[in-house]
């Protein structure tokens, strides 16, 4: 085979194994004979489910003598099969089968999906890529409760939530000729905003704004399927979790009121219990159309007084109010170095601990108070010239008088 034919094989998620796969119309087929004699040659599965047999009649010529009916049996099924028919033919005959090429099949999509119709899928693909090539579930079409319907009977309920949150391949399986994925329109909706990575229609986005640390202070905001049972960790878990500037302490859920007229109440939700401590008691069950909000904390910090640079700076888990103050570009010639403190929530910290900064923490440097000898000498500066100007004057008043 020269260099500009090399065989163009279409992507697997993994190499396909001889017992595993199962034969059907359209597979391509490279059969190898050896033992007497050795040859081999390409064949394709027949619209009957059937593969020639040929044996060589002449230099590099060959001749069709049977059909074997492979179609159902794996690869590895099919390689025993053609073994004992060529072993009628030739002595010692021993059969190697070589997938060459995969059939394509057609698979219908139905129901809440962008684009329904039928459409072209290999063996080798899972219901998730052929929902992609029909342009994705629609905004109403569930991701969790998928039909995969196989001669008239439901085969199975695929997850693609589960699938692509947890990696559980059962939840997304492989399709196959004539199979039809309907997609049911969803039993409920829940909104989940701020302080997660997010995994709905609108993902992670940064506001617009010229503080020094956007990255930290990016949101998501998507909206998730609501399955019976769901409760405010599932739904978090759907969202991608939790960012590390996550407020966990003031996240809250905004319900309707039923019987309100629209009216919505805010039920707050303790973030830190739920997730870390797992305190059921907490984790309470999503109502349909719930929003759940988790707030971002301040990700800055603030340098004030007497430093070179004050402003805003970015939050660094760990960092000491000193840390701060170089970043600040250190004091200035009136800064107290040594009683930098901190303001936390309207409270003074100590100022001889050098304490570890928090989010939206203010470090102050005071201004040295009394400074005498610099004071002198602005002072002295301030008055060196009237005094020499009055000396001049002094002297140029006693000469006029002495003349």
């Amino acid at each position: 085979m020269s260099g500009s034919q090399i065989l163009k094989l279409p992507g697997v998620e993994s190499p396909i194994i001889s017992d595993q796969y199962y034969l059907a119309p359209g597979d391509r087929l490279l059969v190898t004979i050896q033992g007497s004699v050795t040859y081999s040659y390409e064949t394709v599965v027949t619209y009957e489910g059937k593969v020639n047999i040929s044996i060589p009649v002449g230099k590099n010529q060959q001749e069709i003598v049977d059909v074997v009916l492979v179609s159902g049996q794996t690869l590895a099924g099919a390689q025993d099969t053609l073994s004992v028919v060529m072993g009628r033919l030739f002595k010692s005959a021993r059969v190697k089968l070589t997938l060459t090429g995969l059939r394509s099949s057609i698979v219908f999509v139905t129901g809440e999906v962008k684009n329904p119709g039928a459409y072209d899928a290999l063996p080798v693909e899972r219901v998730s890529q052929i929902i992609t090539r029909a342009g994705g579930i629609a905004p109403l079409g569930t991701r969790t409760r998928i039909k995969l319907i196989r001669g008239g009977t439901v085969r199975s309920i695929v997850d693609i939530e589960r699938f692509e949150v947890y990696g559980d391949l059962n939840a997304n399986p492989y399709v196959q000729s004539g199979d039809v994925i309907q997609i049911p329109t969803v039993e409920g909706l829940v909104t989940v905003r701020g302080a997660v990575f997010g995994r709905g229609e609108s993902r992670l986005s940064a506001p617009t704004t010229d503080a020094p640390d956007v990255a930290r202070e990016r949101t998501g905001e998507g909206i998730y399927e609501l399955m019976p049972g769901t409760r405010v960790s599932d739904v978090i878990t759907q969202a991608g979790g939790i960012t590390p500037w996550a407020d966990l302490s003031h996240s809250y859920i905004d319900r309707l009121v039923v019987g309100g007229g629209g009216e919505r109440k805010r039920i707050p939700v303790d973030l830190r219990r739920i997730i870390f401590e797992r305190d059921s008691t907490s984790d309470i069950d999503m109502a349909n159309f719930d929003i759940v909000v988790v707030p971002a904390v301040d990700t800055l910090v603030y340098v004030e007084g007497e430093v070179t640079e004050p402003g805003a700076f970015p939050f660094y888990p760990g960092l000491r109010a000193s840390h701060y103050v170089g970043q600040a570009g250190g004091p200035t010639l009136n800064g107290r170095a040594g009683s930098v403190y901190v303001m936390r929530a309207g409270v003074r910290l100590p100022s001889h601990t050098d304490p570890v900064v928090e989010p939206g923490d203010i470090v102050v440097m005071p201004r040295i108070a009394v400074k005498w000898w610099q004071d002198y000498v602005t002072i002295a500066s301030a008055v060196a010239v009237p005094i020499a100007s009055l000396l001049v004057t002094i002297a140029l008043t006693s000469r006029a008088s002495g003349q």
